[in-house]
């Protein structure tokens, strides 16, 4: 199933259909999305240096950018939402460092941060009676979930998670007990981590195919890499 989720809207043009892509939106399938799902715009990759906390903070103010204008509920919910997927890291960082150990150094427990489910601020979700406005929604490889925070008039019917401003204020991890299971153990099931800071080749240059071979020759490199420090070792 192929579905487009536009994002970062308030209202949506009555000239064109909420699967336009001249609409800032995503497509979305069988697969999970994640915030390493595409490659970030050129300019957010540009302001941030080269280490994890300097690409988090440049995702967190992206994000940012687009929740609209005087939207604090949002905002916090992605600072929120960051800092639950910090802490649920920490709290299984022994096992996920004890998986890595074997790459001898060239991943990190947080890096698996990326692999966690996407936030679409202002997000249109499909529903019976059209698209509907949502705070935040996520693509879980089969269904939108929808998250209210309280700074959408929109609705997308009972099957919301709604976020209090304490909740967002209290433990981390308060927020992940509130969202499906999909949200923990994010990292189960992938290979490695990937990052979205990487500048993919324009499209025109060379099509999405050879876009993904470069992709899986640059995966294959680091593994390549890590089997070299592994055979050294």
């Amino acid at each position: 199933m192929a579905l487009r989720i536009p994002f970062g809207l308030d209202r949506l043009p009555r000239t064109l259909r909420v699967d336009d892509p001249r609409l800032p939106g995503v497509n979305v399938g069988e697969a999970r999305l994640r915030l390493n799902a595409e490659a970030l715009p050129a300019e957010t990759i540009g302001s941030a240096a080269g280490d994890h906390a300097a690409r988090v903070v440049g995702m967190r103010q992206y994000l940012h950018g687009l929740c609209g204008d005087y939207a604090p509920q949002r905002l916090r919910f992605v600072d929120g939402y960051f800092a639950a997927v910090a802490a649920h890291l920490a709290a299984h960082r022994d096992e996920l460092a004890r998986d890595l150990r074997r790459y001898d150094g060239l991943y990190a427990p947080e890096d698996w941060l990326w692999s966690a489910l996407r936030p679409l601020p202002r997000a249109w979700v499909p529903g019976d009676g059209g698209a509907a406005l949502v705070d935040f929604a996520f693509w879980d490889g089969a269904r939108a979930i929808a998250v209210d925070v309280g700074g959408s008039q929109g609705t997308a019917g009972d099957g919301v998670v709604r976020v209090t401003r304490d909740v967002l204020e209290g433990d981390p991890l308060a927020l992940l007990a509130l969202l499906p299971p999909c949200f923990r153990c994010f990292w189960r099931g992938e290979t490695l981590p990937r990052s979205p800071f990487r500048r993919e080749i324009p499209r025109g240059v060379v099509g999405d195919a050879a876009n993904a071979s470069l992709r899986d020759a640059a995966n294959a490199s680091l593994r390549d890499a890590a089997n070299a420090s592994l055979r050294g070792a």
